[in-house]
């Protein structure tokens, strides 16, 4: 008796527990500063490190960061700064300037 009252116990806790996390949401940045490769790896290596992103794809080519992430953990803007933060612009989030200063010469936007 006592063996299944745990079993019931521990399958009411589980459920519960995975009830209460959120579906991830996957949203599109515009991220125009990205330059390269090097860029991409940049950008999807330090989001690896943020709480709360699921998945991150960076394409230079459409200047857009694809992020997948649980909205309990992380928001939306949390996710620009964090990007801001590795020195690239994200929507209306400008590249934080000491990071943008440390990218490689390849990784900077083109001078006009």
């Amino acid at each position: 008796m006592k063996k299944i009252f745990t079993i019931l116990f521990s399958f009411f806790i589980v459920s519960g527990i995975v009830a209460q996390q959120k579906k991830p949401v996957t949203v599109k940045i515009n991220t125009p500063s990205v330059q390269c490769e090097m860029c991409k790896k940049k950008i999807e290596d330090y989001l690896k490190f943020e709480e709360g992103i699921v998945k991150s794809v960076v394409d230079f080519k459409q200047k857009k960061t694809t992020v997948t992430y649980l909205t309990d953990r992380t928001n939306l803007e949390n996710i620009k700064t964090a990007i801001a933060n590795t020195g690239y612009d994200a929507d209306d989030v400008k590249a934080e300037k000491e990071a943008y200063e440390k990218l490689p010469k390849c990784c900077k936007k083109p001078a006009l």
